[in-house]
């Protein structure tokens, strides 16, 4: 395994583990470990494309920034999802605060199978963003080649 990919494998890694360490035991508080959060998404394949959904409930569709990362065939989804003014002003006590706020980021890799990012279809709605993300069909054709001479 190249370096690059082993030390992908050992942030991806760390960061699924601190997740299950976060369910685990919920009743502790949590501490922040940068200044974003990250959605939870579901990446599956369908014959023809690959179903990227992304649980994004109070972000509003103009504050989420698509891109897609050629480099490391991945999609980069960003935002921000603000708190609803108002809600915390009548507080007079917290027992419970799961729903997160603020910027969100997450990169997610795609699977080795060449996609087309133009035709990648993008649609936002009850809080769910989904991407259809195309797959592009592996040349089938086979037959003599032309060898150019001077």
């Amino acid at each position: 395994m190249p370096k690059r990919e082993s030390e992908e494998w050992f942030w991806q890694v760390g960061g699924d583990l601190q997740k299950l360490g976060d369910e685990l035991s919920p009743g502790r508080p949590r501490v922040a470990h940068r200044k974003s959060w990250e959605p939870r998404v579901d990446l599956y394949e369908e014959p023809t494309c690959f179903v990227l959904r992304a649980e994004l409930a109070g972000a509003r569709a103009e504050a989420i920034e698509l891109t897609y990362v050629a480099e490391r065939n991945a999609v980069l989804l960003k935002g921000d999802r603000p708190e609803q003014q108002g809600e915390s002003r009548n507080r007079v006590g917290v027992y419970q605060l799961e729903i997160l706020y603020g910027e969100f980021e997450r990169e997610i890799p795609l699977p080795d199978v060449p996609i087309d990012p133009s035709a990648i279809r993008a649609q936002y709605k009850n809080g769910f963003l989904v991407l259809l993300i195309p797959k592009r069909e592996r040349s089938s054709l086979s037959g003599p080649l032309k060898i150019e001479s001077e």
